[in-house]
């Protein structure tokens, strides 16, 4: 990863030559992550009792246990729909950083030192107490008191992934959502990044597998081996994949890919671009190439 073999003590405010999509950047790193509250477990117990802390927010450290990461942005629109005001949202917010619930993490990138970012959110230590005694769900390695290095790269995924949640439970009958399932075939397995289903107007139960990729080094290696693994998958499974890129262009190369390990069947594209752009409803944002590498936009309305 780039955030690895840049020198951490430069401190030119020019950006270097090869910028990068805002959430597929290699040279993003860490710029502040809240310190952890020391709160103990039976304060917090007493304010969810007195109701300081309510099951909202409760469910908030629930879905946080399951997306990883998410932004303002995201939180307001899954958890606040009826509140116009953004202060509002992020006054509960840091509320709920008070307690120990959440954490912020605000990040920069040596591609793009101008551009604002947009923080991400993750567990607190009160958060992973409240899962672990009140739900019986333990973090583990995720535990933010001993977390195990994380990438930006890899937050950004999940990052990605939790706005294309939030298109598809808003535009669609979102039936199911699961992160990392493990998909075997033969001896062979893989694990994409988020199988779901959606049911038609019909009351079919359509599956999809979704694959996000960031701009890793490994990415389009690992792409090909993928790609020898859903070819034969697909065959025998009837459903779509769905590639998640950052770029038109990573797209193309995506699909220059997938052609050179022979065509898949049932391959839909939808990239950053579409995800993050107002004007554009993700019913009309998949798509697949033609013969002559053009997009054709599928309209799910």
């Amino acid at each position: 990863m780039m955030e690895y073999n840049v020198s951490p003590l430069l401190k030119s405010e020019s950006e270097v030559e090869n910028q990068q999509p805002l959430l597929d950047d290699s040279y993003a790193y860490a710029k502040e992550l809240d310190p952890l509250t020391k709160h103990q477990y039976c304060y917090i117990e007493r304010k969810i009792e007195h109701g300081w802390i309510t099951e909202r927010d409760l469910e908030i450290i629930k879905f946080l246990f399951v997306h990883r990461w998410a932004t303002l942005s995201q939180i307001s629109r899954i958890f606040f729909p009826e509140t116009d005001r953004e202060g509002t949202v992020r006054n509960r917010i840091k509320k709920l950083m008070k307690f120990g619930l959440l954490r912020k993490l605000s990040w920069t990138s040596y591609s793009k030192r101008s551009e604002n970012k947009p923080s991400f959110y993750e567990i607190g230590a009160s958060g992973a107490d409240i899962l672990k005694f009140r739900f019986g769900k333990f973090l583990g390695q995720r535990d933010p008191r001993a977390p195990r290095e994380t990438t930006m790269l890899f937050r950004m995924r999940y990052v990605v992934t939790n706005e294309f949640y939030i298109q598809l439970s808003n535009s669609f009958n979102l039936n199911h959502f699961e992160f990392h399932p493990k998909l075997e075939l033969s001896d062979e397995q893989q694990i994409p990044t988020a199988q779901f289903s959606l049911i038609n107007p019909k009351g079919k139960i359509l599956l999809f597998y979704l694959v996000c990729h960031r701009d890793d080094e490994k990415w389009l290696k690992t792409l090909r081996f993928q790609a020898q693994f859903y070819r034969q998958f697909l065959k025998v499974k009837n459903a779509i994949l769905i590639l998640l890129v950052s770029t038109t262009e990573k797209a193309i190369i995506a699909h220059q890919v997938l052609d050179q390990e022979e065509a898949i069947n049932n391959i839909w594209f939808i990239t950053d671009e579409e995800l993050f752009n107002s004007t554009k409803e993700i019913t009309q944002s998949f798509f697949t190439f033609n013969d002559a590498r053009q997009k054709q936009y599928y309209d799910l309305r």
